[in-house]
């Protein structure tokens, strides 16, 4: 193609495209660095995650058994250059109402995600882009009360990893195992919701231990 061209304007040709590219890559990696520094880092995630939690077990408290899971994370890229972390965390119902189900749906605008013989669940997003998923048994219970848990998830999405997130765990009560994890959010109200618990097949959490709730 360039066969007619002399060496020295393949060279300068060769030269263009090279700059070109980098340019390309640089502007791509500057458009992706503007949108990271909008981003809540995974700490300010994490605090925004937990009131999503603390949130939604005010609507349970009083009318239910209440367990909040351990914050769970993983590893994840915001960019191919930016390191980061997604963030977890359960909330565990047990004797939850058909009523306090719809009230935590409505509040926060979400969606039926199925209906189906072994479960119904319904998804959204908060303003602060945490999302949040509600699993629960299908249909109305005699009774209008769940025998089984009903789940609360809540997740960050990928955060950059700006510095340390925080995460206490006291020290394990009496004749706790290696499997027991500690789980803590505050309420909006000022008060905590504390659980000792661990992850077992039928359900999300075995509880042994839980105080406190969300008014």
């Amino acid at each position: 193609m360039f066969s007619n061209v002399s060496a020295r304007w393949r060279r300068r040709l060769r030269v263009a495209v090279v700059v070109w590219a980098v340019l390309l890559v640089a502007v791509a990696f500057a458009a992706s660095r503007a949108t990271v520094r909008e981003q809540v880092d995974a700490a300010g995630a994490r605090e925004l995650l937990d009131a999503a939690i603390g949130e939604a077990a005010g609507v349970f408290t009083g009318a239910a058994v209440l367990a909040v899971g351990p914050l769970s994370w993983e590893a994840c890229d915001v960019t191919p250059v930016r390191a980061g972390l997604s963030l977890e965390r359960t909330l565990q119902v047990s004797g939850a109402t058909v009523a306090n189900v719809e009230a935590l749906a409505e509040r926060f605008a979400l969606r039926v995600l199925t209906n189906e013989p072994d479960g119904a669940s319904w998804s959204g997003t908060t303003g602060d882009f945490i999302g949040v998923r509600v699993t629960a048994p299908v249909g109305e219970p005699p009774g209008g009360r769940w025998s089984e848990p009903v789940e609360v998830q809540a997740v960050s999405g990928c955060r950059p990893l700006e510095g340390p997130i925080g995460s206490f765990t006291p020290d394990p009560p009496a004749g706790a195992t290696a499997d027991w994890a500690y789980g803590s959010v505050d309420c909006p109200g000022g008060e905590t919701l504390s659980s000792w618990t661990e992850p077992v097949e039928a359900q999300p959490l075995r509880v042994h231990e839980t105080t406190g709730g969300c008014a």
